[in-house]
Order: C-alpha cells, then structure tokens, then sequence
C-alpha cells in the first residue's frame, strides 16, 4: 500500500481546533480601590512669582550737608521772625517821630533845617536813613556839617555847623560869600551879610580852570585882612577892598578917602606893620595920601607914598 492518497478522493475538513479559554488573572492578595474615574480639568500656566522688593538701606547725609541744612532751616526762621519785627517796627504808631531837635543853627530856622533832612512829625523814625538825611542837610549852602541821631521810640536829633561869611567876592559881576578858608559857598541874596570885605579880581575862567587855586588866593586875601585888623589899621581906615592881580599881587583901598596900598607879592604881615607906621606919621602930619608903596620886593624897607 502506498502512502499517496488516491486521486479524486475527498479530502475530510480539518476539525476546527479547540478554543483554549485564557486562564483567568490571579486575584490580588489585597483588595484595592478601583480607579477613579474619568475627569475633565483644565490646566492653567502657573502665575508668574512677584519678583521680591529689594528693600535699600536708606543713604546717611554727609555731616556737612545735615550742617548745611540745619543752618538753612535756622536761617529760614530767623528772615520769618526778622521780617515779622520789621513790619512791627515800621508800622507801629509807637515808633513814629514825635520830637525832633536841632541844635547849633543860628542863622536857618530849626523847621528849614528839618524839612530839608526829609524830617518831619509822624514819620516812622526807622524809615528815616541817618546818613543820608545828614548828606541832604548839607546841600544847604549854610550848612556846613550836619549830623542825624535818633533817640527811640520817637526824638530825632540835628545837630549843625553852620558857614560863616568872611568876605564878598566879585566873580563875573555876581556876589558870592566867601568862608574865612577861601570858599565861595553861596551867591548873595536877600537877607545875607554884606557889609564885609569886598574881594575883586576873580573871573569865572578862573573859578573853572582852577577853584583850588582861586580858593587859595582868597585865604591869602583874608589873611591879610586879618593882619590888617591884628595891625589896627582897620579900625581907623575901615577895609573897603582887597583887588588880586593876575601876577599876585595884593592891593588894599582903606578909609573913607579910598588910600591905595601896594602889598606886592609875599611878606604881607611886615609891608603891613610898615604901612601902619606910614599912615601914622602921615596922620601927624595932617597928609592926605592917595597911594602907598609897598611892593619893592628886593627893599622892602623903601616905601613910596603918592600924595592927592
């Protein structure tokens, strides 16, 4: 018998092989809860951390800045209170000037001399500036020094020098009054003095191109009026003019007859002694003189008179 099947013979299906059924899992030993179940959630990013504060140590003031303002805030206080006593004393009735007083005036009335100074009754004695009330005193021609003071809470004080008149001087056909050093303070006006010495010979060129100079010539002028009064010779011819030349030279009409006397340039208090001796003899005499010479400079002791 062979092994080959014969042909055309069916062939029996195979029988389906049986179904192994997959052993179950082992239970656990130990009970444990189901899962939970399913749930939806969303996720959010994680908010972003706060950054922390970085917390400084507050910086210490230099020493001489905290002096610095510590002097402000004093300084400060200080103007506020000095403000506050200004505005007191300025316009406290208190301090207002009651009482004013003026002292050495002989010639300007007391109110003259206040007024002139910005001085009067009811003003604040502290809005009054000393210095410059005593330089406006000044300006007035008389005046030759002035000065203010305050007596608190309301007395003012004007204490004065006042100009002498010494002589009057020619210049440019006006009249000027003129200080016993030479100065021509002020021009004559009604109520001045002028029965003084009459000095001539000035022009105004001259008072322009050299007041220092005229000012000399004029206290030499009243130097030898002073000698001739120290002399005696004024007493008896009275001293009518005293006529500088452009060279210097000094000549003096005296006495009632208009007598001419030649002082030349230097040396006046011994031409003077001189010519009282001369006017003396000629007075023994009964002479009547019209001109005396005594300006020879190289002989003094010679001395020419010029009979009328």
């Amino acid at each position: 018998m062979s092994d080959t099947l014969p042909p055309n013979r069916r062939l029996k299906k195979p029988s389906t092989p049986p179904v192994v059924a997959a052993p179950k899992d082992p239970e656990p030993e130990h009970d444990s809860p189901p899962p939970p179940g399913a749930t939806t959630s969303t996720i959010r990013p994680p908010k972003p951390k706060a950054k922390p504060r970085l917390t400084l140590p507050r910086p210490k003031l230099p020493r001489a800045l905290s002096l610095l303002l510590g002097v402000m805030v004093v300084l400060s206080a200080s103007v506020a209170v000095a403000w506050g006593a200004r505005r007191y004393i300025t316009t406290s009735p208190r301090f207002a000037i009651r009482t004013v007083l003026v002292d050495g005036n002989r010639r300007l009335p007391a109110e003259q001399v206040a007024g002139t100074g910005g001085v009067t009754v009811g003003r604040n004695i502290f809005e009054l500036d000393l210095e410059t009330a005593s330089a406006t005193i000044t300006t007035e021609p008389w005046i030759e020094k002035a000065q203010v003071t305050r007596t608190l809470p309301s007395t003012v004080r004007i204490t004065v020098v006042e100009r002498e008149a010494w002589a009057v001087a020619t210049i440019g056909g006006e009249l000027y009054l003129v200080t016993r050093d030479g100065d021509p303070f002020k021009r004559v006006s009604d109520g001045d003095p002028i029965d003084l010495p009459v000095v001539t010979g000035i022009t105004p060129e001259k008072v322009v191109a050299d007041r220092p100079g005229v000012v000399a010539a004029l206290r030499r002028a009243l130097d030898v009026v002073e000698d001739m009064d120290r002399a005696g010779i004024s007493k008896r011819y009275p001293i009518q003019e005293v006529h500088l030349e452009r060279d210097g030279t000094i000549v003096m009409t005296i006495g009632k007859d208009a007598i001419s006397l030649y002082l030349g340039q230097t040396r006046f208090r011994e031409k003077i002694e001189q010519a009282a001796r001369v006017l003396m003899e000629l007075g023994k005499r009964k002479a009547n003189p019209a001109v005396i010479f005594l300006d020879n400079e190289a002989h003094p002791e010679r001395v020419v008179v010029r009979m009328r």
